[in-house]
């Protein structure tokens, strides 16, 4: 018996797999997951040492230095129309919490937001405690929730940096997408080690419900997934797969010159 952090039920597991790491230094590693029969969310079965696979975290070294390339900038438009449609206004206290390398921080600063603040544990650059000290009208957790330890603890600990009437737009994989049974297929949302806990559709709008939060909006599709060629989460993949299929592709320059890409499935 398995005990799920998420609803908090004691089940046999209802699938079990292992999955390789997509960070290109701990590739050859396998990583063993299973999903909830009870929420069927997705947890990681093996405690591992996470500052060492964040010690070669791709994402840290996004935003790092020069300007948000326009990938990332149409990327980042699609979200802060989403946060505008939910409420931001440019007064707004704002926390990018697991802000990595500062990348969304930068671009928001870029259109006007000044009171804009990051905060990451495993980030060098952002990993000052003294940011949550604060209570913020708005807060971007994207791609973190599947990161903690305790999904419980998190959530309330957003919830205590909240301003009143605050809103927290939170980014994670849906659970119910994702197949265990060819666990190639969907490594990079897996993305084993880091993703400690992956939620399904019902099992986080329960957990709100709990909070007392409002779900003010709910997108199927990630944020990621613009209307510009090439920049989506399709391509994203497709061009990982010409590649080594390794994360790392994200903060490394295009591999414009690479074959694999000049073929009838990229177009």
């Amino acid at each position: 018996m398995l005990r799920c952090n998420i609803c908090n039920s004691s089940t046999e597991p209802a699938e079990e797999t292992s999955v390789r790491s997509n960070v290109r230094k701990f590739r050859q590693e396998q990583f063993r997951i299973w999903r909830c029969a009870t929420c069927h969310s997705i947890h990681a079965r093996d405690e591992v040492d996470l500052a060492h696979y964040y010690s070669a975290y791709p994402f840290h070294n996004l935003g790092e230095e020069g300007d948000v390339d326009w990938m990332l900038q149409a990327m980042y438009r699609s979200q802060w129309r989403r946060l505008v449609d939910a409420g931001l206004q440019r007064e707004h206290a704002v926390l990018d919490y697991g802000c990595g390398g500062g990348a969304f921080v930068k671009f928001l600063r870029q259109r006007g937001y000044q009171n804009v603040h990051g905060f990451d544990e495993y980030s060098p650059t952002f990993g000052d405690r003294k940011v949550l000290e604060a209570r913020y009208d708005t807060i971007v957790t994207q791609d973190v929730l599947e990161h903690v330890a305790e999904p419980w603890d998190f959530l309330r600990t957003l919830d205590g940096l909240l301003a009143p009437g605050g809103s927290v737009l939170i980014g994670t994989p849906n659970a119910d997408a994702l197949s265990l049974k060819d666990p190639e297929s969907t490594v990079h949302a897996l993305h084993q080690p880091y993703h400690r806990h992956i939620f399904s559709k019902q099992a986080l709008t329960s957990l709100g419900d709990k909070l007392d939060w409002q779900l003010l909006r709910y997108y199927r599709s990630q944020y990621s997934n613009t209307l510009l060629p090439f920049v989506n989460q399709r391509f994203v993949l497709h061009y990982f797969r010409a590649c080594d299929d390794t994360l790392d592709l994200v903060s490394e320059p295009i591999q414009v010159k690479n074959p694999r890409l000049y073929s009838p499935a990229t177009f």
